[in-house]
């Protein structure tokens, strides 16, 4: 019973892993096409969201670089950079619904980034989730402070 408990946590660590790699890919997308860079699509320039948008790629490129080298603190950075890119995510909306030169697909984007975002974030605070990641990274930790 227990180490199909830990096989099913393992299992949603390895599902939010992966969602927060594409996060941080989306979010570096994002600020590129806000600074003009074109990729196969445009978007119209804007610096304001160029930076927040990465900022916020680059505070879940963290969280990343955290959960897959099982560092200790990668829940708690992986908790701050959601709630910091729902944050920005949420003044993306603000700003484009009152702005008529936004397109569909602008819209589109905040709404499911914003709903990915919420989902990996309510896995994350889940006590199952913070105990399979606090495990392993404090036995990964745990071995290289006997090691050094």
């Amino acid at each position: 019973m227990i180490e199909t408990s830990t096989r099913r946590w393992t299992t949603i660590v390895k599902v939010i892993s992966v969602l927060i790699v594409a996060e941080t890919a989306s979010f570096l997308l994002a600020s590129l096409l806000h600074m003009g860079i074109q990729l196969g699509f445009s978007e119209p320039p804007n610096s304001a969201a160029a930076i927040v948008e990465g900022l916020c790629g680059i505070f879940l490129a963290v969280s990343t670089y955290a959960v897959f080298a099982r560092k200790t603190w990668a829940c708690g950075v992986a908790i701050a950079a959601h709630i910091f890119a729902i944050m920005g995510v949420l003044l993306g909306i603000l700003a484009t619904s009152s702005n008529p030169s936004y397109d569909e697909v602008n819209t589109i984007y905040h709404r499911v980034i914003l709903t990915i975002l919420m989902i990996v974030l309510i896995l994350l605070v889940t006590p199952g989730t913070r105990a399979i990641l606090g495990r392993s990274n404090q036995a990964s930790h745990n071995r290289g402070e006997n090691i050094g």
